[in-house]
């Protein structure tokens, strides 16, 4: 969450984060989160 909201691409993200890719992150943050990623940034 925290390198979305400084503002790092979805893609960065999932990388850094060891997921296989951006869609990989997108599941998993809206399964536990409720939003995909870059609304939850938007929202922040």
């Amino acid at each position: 969450r925290r390198l979305l909201l400084d503002g790092a691409p979805a893609a960065e993200v999932a990388a850094a984060a060891g997921f296989a890719d951006q869609a990989h992150l997108t599941r998993h943050f809206k399964r536990y989160l409720g939003t995909t990623p870059s609304r939850y940034a938007k929202a922040r």
